[in-house]
């Protein structure tokens, strides 16, 4: 996932007030993507440290 893709999935995190959402879903989802943020950003902290 290079940085397009990454800030499209972060704007896509952002409640569209015009959309009623599952509340439990949208943060399961959230969820989701955020461990998929700290994954993409420790393997590049571990790509620098080699």
């Amino acid at each position: 996932m290079d940085n397009k893709e990454q800030e499209k999935d972060i704007s896509s995190l952002e409640f569209d007030k015009g959309k009623a959402r599952n509340d439990y879903k949208f943060l399961v989802q959230k969820l989701k993507n955020i461990k998929e943020i700290i994954t993409l950003l420790e393997n590049k902290f571990l790509q620098k440290e080699m």
